[in-house]
């Protein structure tokens, strides 16, 4: 089972209230899609993140689902409009039994 070893997470950490706020975050992960034989012939199990989810202060505000054909080290790039200070999480899950997360604080002025 791949293990996150590295997760960044790219975004200001001051806004004005209403602005737009560019997020993109990489997590390292192998991405097995399942389809791989060893060399032996024996199939390489699937190993991938399935999905992978960003609240801030606990709403919902990008999702994204996740399938074999997603490469290695996936990367999100998206917005959120800041409305409050506050924190966003980012959590993936996946095959056996694969969860991470990170949190990252925005602070809201005007």
């Amino acid at each position: 089972m791949s293990k996150t070893s590295r997760t960044v997470v790219s975004m200001a950490k001051t806004a004005t209230k209403g602005e737009v706020v560019s997020i993109r975050v990489i997590v390292q992960h192998d991405m097995e899609s399942g389809f791989r034989h060893t060399d032996r012939g024996v199939q390489v199990p699937r190993d991938i993140i399935r999905d992978f989810i960003c609240t801030y202060d606990g709403v919902e505000v990008f999702r994204a689902e996740l399938h074999p054909a997603v490469g290695a080290n996936p990367t999100f790039s998206f917005y959120t409009v800041a409305t409050q200070t506050g924190t966003l999480e980012f959590k993936w899950t996946g095959d056996n039994g694969y969860a991470s997360s990170v949190t990252s604080q925005l602070t809201v002025t005007g």
